[in-house]
């Protein structure tokens, strides 16, 4: 198994207890949730990436709402998708993966294990 192809995440409870959970990148992946939350963030962005490429977004003010709608969209599927990915409670290690699957899903490759 390669660093992140499984991980751990622990929990502080509000007593004061920890709560550990291992988990595999895999299952994360490929679970419905985030099958789905995947899919709604590419759907916004691409709807936000065509908005963008007009250039009378930023003069229009029609288009210009639609462009901070669409915008508003993407920020709210990709923190549904970064949350599903990271967990109640990130670390460095874990946002630095997440950029890296951010990277791939947005170029349509998918994150595998170097097995």
């Amino acid at each position: 198994m390669e660093m992140f192809d499984e991980g751990v995440s622990t929990l502080i409870k509000t007593d004061g207890t920890a709560e550990q959970k291992r988990w595999l990148l895999e299952d994360v992946l490929q679970s419905e949730p985030m099958q789905e939350a995947c899919g709604r963030f590419l759907t916004a962005e691409r709807d936000f990436q065509k908005l963008n490429r007009i250039p009378d977004c930023v003069t229009d003010p029609r288009l210009n709402l639609g462009w901070w709608d669409a915008l508003e969209l993407v920020y709210r599927a990709e923190r549904t998708v970064w949350r599903l990915f990271v967990g109640p409670q990130p670390t460095m290690a874990d946002n630095k993966l997440y950029a890296k699957f951010r990277e791939l899903l947005l170029k349509g490759s998918s994150l595998k294990a170097d097995a």
